[in-house]
């Protein structure tokens, strides 16, 4: 029988204390701003077709890193795909409410 084992990844933000609150594998990091944008464009410039075409080892796995202190995990290319997902989800509801902050429509969670 097949075992299909499938992580829970989560980001949140939470506006009271500006960090953004990332729990993956049962762990929980937490992110300033500037560290979430860091790593959402490392997330963003890694090619993930080179990954997925190379047969060498060393594209198995992706070093991500977290903070400005050097925390970082390291993904197998399945979590990191869904890693970057997440962030790309979390960077699209911060866009959608600047926009609606800009068009002076205040979103609820105000």
């Amino acid at each position: 029988m097949e075992k299909l084992l499938v992580k829970d990844i989560s980001i949140a933000l939470n506006r009271k204390r500006g960090k953004f609150t990332l729990s993956f594998n049962d762990q929980v990091y937490e992110q300033n701003v500037c560290e979430f944008i860091q790593t959402f464009s490392f997330l963003v410039g890694k090619n993930i077709e080179a990954y997925l075409m190379s047969t060498d080892s060393c594209y198995d796995t992706v070093r991500i890193p977290l903070t400005g202190c050097g925390k970082s995990i390291t993904l197998d290319l399945a979590d990191f795909i869904t890693f970057r997902e997440v962030y790309s989800q979390q960077m699209f509801l911060l866009k959608l409410e600047d926009l609606l902050v800009r068009q002076r429509v205040q979103p609820a969670f105000h």
